[in-house]
Formats: structure tokens, sequence, C-alpha cells
């Protein structure tokens, strides 16, 4: 077991530095190859190892085990925007262009391994990239480049207990890592803010209810994942006032330590899984995750010298999501299983914030999703899945000239942020 438990934790290190772009959100619909096949449903199913992450009472289900995948996680961005006049400078410099985004595809690791103990309880530790976001756009709005990174990785360790043939209830740990930087609008005096880490904590608590061998219900509580400040240093460097003369044409910020609280929202999942005959499962999760409480009006927020440094604060004005999740698994052969689902969240951003969409373009809704498996024997298995969400735009304006301390409108009369993705996942299942 501890050796087992020292592999998982070695590759999950060696997997940190993986960037992160995601879909619900800056989440990602599924942890596995399994999960994603099956339009990211894993809360009332137990399909592999994902279960440590998205309902730990499951593991009760599953033998000792090993799953190993990779998700390779590519979207297309884009935008376009038309600026507000502007006596010096431009607030874009190419008016309806269209820029798309050069930052190109991520890997995502998943990680799960599940080890019963005896008398009922089951442990298992899971190592996932949960989700992330980031552009690259060139230079164009307010003058400067657009570059977003945000991208987090979890490690999570868990114990599950089963009371009986009915129920079990499971608890994870979730010790996370993130890594974020930026540098935008540069023109107007903003300076780069270079790659800072993070790191924090939370819990999922969750339960499974079995009534007959053939229908299973879970519910999975995901606490808000509290975070250190992400710390950035920033030098001493020269704003532009944006007044005509005679008022002095920029003022000196003296630099200083920009620090950003930056959490991870909490989660409250319920799903359900039928065995409609001996070789076909079908699944359905919802889920609720209270972005307003880490994304909503004025977050994340600054908590330290954005004066000094001359950094714009966020407003992000994210609602809460409500996502659905439906999945199907089918022996189609001894050894070769297929499977299909489909999620959708109605984007969770607000159209008036046009520079946050641009900068962090959460806007895909609908995902399609498709998987294989292929048992060789009854310990090893390979599973592969693909996912298209196409393309889904949000639009509209944020046109008030801004005030000089950086309030008021964005100087955007009009924008358009667009995104589609596709992903491949490949994964190995061990039992041993």
């Amino acid at each position: 077991m501890k050796k087992t438990l020292r592999l998982a934790t070695a590759l999950a290190l060696a997997l940190a530095a993986a960037p992160a772009l995601a879909t619900n959100g800056m989440r990602m619909i599924g942890f596995s190859p399994v999960q994603n096949g099956m339009g990211g449903v894993g809360v009332g199913a137990t399909l592999d190892g994902g279960t440590v992450l998205t309902n730990p009472a499951g593991m009760t289900e599953l033998g000792r085990r090993l799953d190993v995948g990779l998700t390779w996680f590519k979207p297309t961005v884009d935008y376009k925007a038309t600026g507000a006049p502007l006596p010096q400078g431009a607030f874009v410099n190419v008016d309806g262009a269209k820029i798309t985004s050069d930052r190109g595809g991520s890997p995502i690791p998943n990680l799960g391994a599940v080890i019963p103990l005896g008398s009922g309880f089951t442990a298992g530790i899971g190592a996932f990239g949960v989700g992330g976001m980031g552009v690259d756009y060139k230079r164009n709005l307010y003058n400067g480049v657009t570059l977003t990174s945000y991208q987090n990785l979890r490690v999570a360790p868990a114990i599950a207990y089963k009371l009986n043939d009915m129920f079990s209830a499971g608890l994870t740990v979730n010790v996370s890592w993130a890594q974020m930087e930026y540098d935008v609008a540069g023109g107007f005096g903003q300076v780069p803010h270079d790659a800072a880490n993070s790191f924090g904590y939370g819990a999922t608590l969750g339960l499974k209810f079995t009534p007959t061998k053939d229908l299973t219900f879970g519910v999975a509580y995901e606490s808000k994942s509290e975070f250190s400040d992400f710390e950035f240093d920033v030098p001493a460097h020269d704003v532009p006032t944006g007044q005509p003369p005679p008022a002095p044409a920029t003022f000196r910020a003296p630099g200083g330590t920009d620090k950003l609280a930056f959490d991870q929202p909490a989660v409250i999942s319920g799903g359900v899984a039928y065995r409609a005959i001996p070789t076909l499962v079908l699944a359905l999760d919802v889920q609720w995750i209270n972005w307003s409480d880490v994304m909503g009006v004025g977050l994340p927020k600054y908590t330290n010298n954005t004066q000094a440094t001359a950094a714009k604060a966020f407003d992000m004005s994210w609602d809460d999501q409500i996502v659905y999740k439906i999945g199907a698994e089918y022996e189609a052969m001894p050894g070769l299983t297929v499977r299909a689902g489909f999620d959708y969240g109605k984007t969770p951003l607000d159209p008036n914030r046009a520079f946050e969409n641009i900068a962090f373009p959460a806007v895909a809704e609908s995902h399609v999703t498709l998987g294989l498996g292929w048992a060789f024997n009854d310990r090893i298995a390979v599973n592969v899945a693909g996912m298209y969400s196409p393309k889904s735009t949000v639009t509209g304006a944020n046109g008030e000239y801004p005030n000089p301390d950086g309030s008021g409108g964005q100087g955007l009369t009009s924008y358009e942020t667009s995104m589609s993705q596709y992903s491949v996942d490949l994964g190995v299942a061990w039992k041993f």
C-alpha cells in the first residue's frame, strides 16, 4: 500500500507543471478517461479511480486498482472589439479585427489509486488537473498584449467506509497547488505580473445509497478550497494619466507587492446510475458550482498594495452555474466497452464585463463525448475518450470612458469573445 501511495504522489508532482484549461467555468467536466467518455459523470456511477475526487464513497465499490490517464486539451479562442474615441493612445488598436489566441494545447494529468483496507474501510489517493484558464493575444487591447494563465492541480488522499450493502460514505482531503500570471493593458501603464504560486486546502464528503443491485444514488459536497494569496512583485514604473496638458502625462507608481486572494468554489453534486440491462449502464449527474463566491462582483480581490503598484482591480462578476451531465456505458462484446455522454452548463459570465470576458473566456457550454475501453484481461484495460465543444460566443459592451483612477467603464463599445474546444484522453487501468 505504501509503495502505491508513494508512486501516486510522485506522479502527481512530476505532472504538476502541466498547464490546464477547462470547460465548466474553469473546471474540467470529468477527471479520468472513463468519466470524460461519459460526459463527466461520476457521482452516482462509480467508474474508476476518478471517484476519489468526484464521490469518495464510491471507493468501497472498487477493488485494489490504479488508474493513470492524460488528457490533451485544445481550445480555439478569439475575440473582436471596438473602442471608444481617445485623444491619446487607443482602447483598441484595430477596431473589429478578429484576434486569435496563440496559446496551444495543454496536457492535463489524472491519477487515482484505490486500496481496500478490510473491515469495511477503503483508502485512496488521487492527483488531478482540476482546471484552469488562459489566453495569449497579441498587442491590441489597451495598446498591449493580453496574456493570462491560471492552472490548478490537486492531490487528494481519501478514506471511505461501507456501512452495509446499501450505504457507504467517504471523505477526501483536497490539497491544491495553483499558479497564475498575467500581462494586460501594457500601453496603459500596467506591468506584467509574473508567475506566482499558491497552495490551498478543502475537503469533499460523499455518500452512496444502493437500494437495489441495479440502482445507485450518490451525493457529494466539495467545500470551498481556501488558497494562500498569490504574491506578485511589481517594480516602480510610469503610468499614463490620460489627462490633456498641462496635466502631467504620467505619474510614477513606486511598485511593491500585489497580493491577490483567489480561492476555488464549493460544489454540490447529485447523481444516479441505473443498470438497465446487464451490459448497459445509464448515469445522470447535476452540479451546482458556487462561482459567485470566488469570481463574483469585485472578485478575485487584491489584499495588498494595489495603489502603490497601480494595478487595476478585478471584477469578474460570474454567476453560479448549474451543470447537467448524462452518460451511458455499453459492453458491446466481451472486453470492449463503448461510452457516450453530454455535458451542459450555461456560461457564468456577465456580458457587461467586456475586458474580463476576453481575458478569461469561460464561454463553453455544451460538450459531446465518446469513449472506448478495451480489457486485455481481468487486470489490465486501456481507455480512450474524446470531447468536442462547439463554438460558443458571448457579446456585449462596456463603453463608458474610464476615470483616471481606472474606475468606470472599460472603453469597449462592443466586443465578442468565442471559444470551441476538443480533448483526447488516454488511460490505463490496473487491477492488482
